[in-house]
């Protein structure tokens, strides 16, 4: 008995589901965003202009920089449960963003 194989991939899900799905952008990718590129040097404001822009980019919705009023050595403190529980939605790929800015400065060769 010989196994037939499908032409071609097979779907789960509705095809609407992963349409609505947004790929994750690695903050290398993005255009000039007038950042620092150590995030430890950021000001409050870089950190208001880094929430705006990220949001704006993975169409999440609007942040209130109150919830982020510090610098970038205070993000660098904080969990993923913290960015979580100051963004419900959006909170893991701001940590992620964040993480991957912080890892590129510290190993950025000179």
């Amino acid at each position: 008995m010989a196994l037939q194989t499908a032409q071609s991939p097979a779907l789960y899900g509705l095809s609407s589901e992963w349409e609505r799905v947004p790929a994750y952008r690695h903050p290398a990718d993005y255009e000039e965003d007038n950042l620092p590129k150590d995030p430890r040097q950021w000001t409050r404001e870089d950190v208001a202009n880094w929430l705006n822009y990220v949001t704006s980019v993975h169409n999440l919705p609007k942040v209130p920089a109150s919830r982020f009023h510090m610098n970038g050595k205070a993000l660098c403190l904080m969990s993923p449960s913290m960015f979580l529980s100051r963004v419900p939605l959006g909170g893991k790929l701001l940590y992620k963003d964040f993480q991957l800015r912080l890892c590129a400065a510290m190993y950025r060769r000179s």
